[in-house]
């Protein structure tokens, strides 16, 4: 299964392909059962894992400062 689909989760590179994978489905309704959408799909899931991966890293990153801040203890203020 794929994540949510919406465009407001993607980059527009993905959102390309969401695009052209659903315009694939809907000209090829019977076809798509044999693999005939099947580049577009791979195309697909590869966007969306590559933006999944950098999220993931992004969010180790800002883990990693917070945690960071934490052992810090709190800033003192004059």
């Amino acid at each position: 299964m794929h994540p949510d689909l919406s465009p407001h989760l993607h980059t527009d590179e993905c959102n390309e392909l969401i695009t052209l994978l659903k315009q694939c489905h809907t000209e090829h309704n019977f076809l798509k059962f044999f693999g005939t959408c099947n580049d577009v799909d791979r195309a697909m899931r590869q966007c969306l894992k590559k933006e999944r991966l950098d999220k993931r890293e992004r969010s180790k990153q800002h883990a990693l400062e917070m945690k960071k801040r934490l052992k810090e203890g709190p800033k003192e203020q004059l």
